[in-house]
């Protein structure tokens, strides 16, 4: 699955921008990549996405090693999220949830602001897991970012997630632990 055809909500951009201060000339540079934070679309592909992702990372993570920005990124676009007002809802959602049913919604809380990927989350033992990831467009290390700081929000202690497996194709696996 190419990224072009996956479609990402506004939802996820309004998350990326609170990553970044921006100022006019970030602006000017997400127009260009596709993303007018000024007269936002309901939804995007994810090509645009990763352009403006790529913007983000270059300004906010600037000096980081590229896994620890993506990774960085992705909590921080999860904190970005649950500020939002679709976030709001599901941060309560995810409380409530604790991280065990968290886990087993992994799936369902992608695909609130992209689809189609395919997720796959499964039970190893009690808090261990491992999420397969199929035509997802994006690094693995900032899904990994995501997880670790959706559990965190969930309420589990000291959630770890490692990449066990990353083809370069959309399709990884980690596992997580807490």
């Amino acid at each position: 699955m190419s990224p072009a055809e996956v479609v990402i909500q506004n939802t996820l951009f309004e998350s990326l921008l609170r990553c970044v201060r921006l100022d006019s000339s970030l602006r000017e540079r997400l127009a260009a990549a596709g993303y007018d934070p000024d007269r936002p679309r309901a939804s995007y592909p994810a090509s645009v996405f990763l352009r403006c992702q790529n913007l983000v990372l270059a300004t906010a993570y600037a000096g980081r090693l590229p896994q620890e920005a993506l990774r960085q990124m992705g909590r921080d676009l999860v904190r970005g999220f649950f500020e939002t007002l679709v976030g709001k809802v599901v941060n309560v959602a995810l409380k409530v949830a604790g991280p065990e049913r968290a886990m087993k919604r992994v799936a369902l809380s992608f695909r609130s602001v992209m689809e189609p990927v395919e997720i796959q989350s499964t039970e190893l033992a009690k808090k261990d897991w491992r999420v397969t990831f199929q035509g997802y467009p994006f690094p693995a290390e900032a899904a990994a970012g995501c997880c670790e700081e959706a559990l965190r929000q969930s309420g589990a202690a000291s959630p770890t997630v490692v990449l066990e497996s990353d083809t370069g194709t959309g399709r990884f696996e980690l596992r997580i632990r807490w």
